[in-house]
C-alpha cells in the first residue's frame, strides 16, 4: 500500500497565461501568423502538454529553473547609492530612450514629468552603479508611511548592461532598503502584461500576481494592460 499523497496541482494565475499568450500573439502577428496558424500551434502545444505532467508550483516555493548566484565580484560591483541633484542630466536621457520610457508610466495619480517625481516628497530615488559606473536607477514611488506601502521602480539606463542579471541584484539591495530603512510591508510594482523578462525578474524576487488591470495606459497609441504584483513582507 502506497502512503504517499498524490501531489496537489496548483493551477496557474490566469493573469500569467493571458501574459503569456498575449505576447506570443503580438509576436506571431507580426510574424505572419493567419487563423489556420494559430489552429496547428494550438495543437502542437495540446500534444506537447500531454506528454509532459508537470506541476506548477508558486515561485516562492520552487523555482521552475535553477537561477544562476552571482559571484561575489559581481555583487560588490553593483551598488546601489543616493540619488544627487548632478545625476538627473543622465536620469532624463534614460527615460527618453525607448527602453526606459517605461519608467515613468504608471498607475493614474502619479505624476509623470521626471522634474516632479524626483521632487515629489513621496519618492525615493537611488542609482545603480556597476563599479564605479552609473548604469541604472530605482525608486519608490507613492510611499504611503502610514500603510508601509510604495510603488517599485527599476530601469538599467545603459544599453551594454541590460541582460547581465544587475537588475535583480540591485532590486534586491533596493527592496532590503525599502523594508529596513523605510519601514515598508508591502511592495508593489506594475509592469506590462506581456512584458515577460520583468514578471519572471519580480517572481524571482518573490512578488506575486494580484490582478490585470485591463486597457490601463496608452502606448503607442493602443491602450495596454498592467500586471500588477507585490511582496508583503511577513509580520
Amino acid at each position: 500500500m502506497n502512503d504517499k499523497t498524490p501531489e496537489q496541482h496548483v493551477p496557474m494565475p490566469q493573469q500569467t497565461i493571458e501574459a503569456i499568450a498575449k505576447s506570443f500573439y503580438r509576436e506571431a502577428t507580426g510574424y505572419g501568423f493567419r487563423r489556420q496558424d494559430y489552429l496547428r500551434y494550438v495543437n502542437i502545444l495540446l500534444d506537447l502538454g500531454l506528454e509532459t505532467s508537470g506541476t506548477y508550483h508558486p515561485p516562492n516555493h520552487v523555482q521552475p529553473k535553477p537561477i544562476q548566484k552571482p559571484s561575489d565580484e559581481v555583487l560588490a560591483a553593483v551598488v546601489v547609492r543616493p540619488y544627487k541633484s548632478s545625476d538627473f542630466k543622465m536620469l532624463k536621457k534614460w527615460v527618453d530612450d525607448p527602453m526606459g520610457r517605461l519608467f515613468l508610466s504608471s498607475m493614474p495619480g502619479v505624476k509623470r514629468d521626471l522634474k516632479e517625481l524626483v521632487h515629489d516628497p513621496l519618492s525615493v530615488f537611488g542609482i545603480v552603479s556597476l563599479n564605479g559606473k552609473a548604469i541604472g536607477a530605482l525608486a519608490f514611488l507613492n510611499i504611503d508611511r502610514e500603510s508601509g506601502k510604495a510603488e517599485l521602480r527599476k530601469l538599467i539606463g545603459d544599453p551594454i548592461a541590460r541582460g547581465h542579471g544587475y537588475a535583480r541584484i540591485a532590486t534586491k539591495y533596493w527592496i532590503e532598503h525599502g523594508i529596513s530603512t523605510l519601514g515598508l510591508r508591502k511592495i508593489y510594482v506594475n509592469t506590462l502584461d506581456t512584458n515577460l523578462t520583468n514578471i519572471r525578474l519580480n517572481e524571482e524576487l518573490g512578488m506575486r500576481v494580484e490582478g490585470l488591470l485591463r486597457d490601463e495606459i496608452c502606448i503607442d497609441d493602443g491602450y495596454r494592460d498592467i500586471l500588477r504584483m507585490s511582496l508583503i513582507v511577513p509580520d
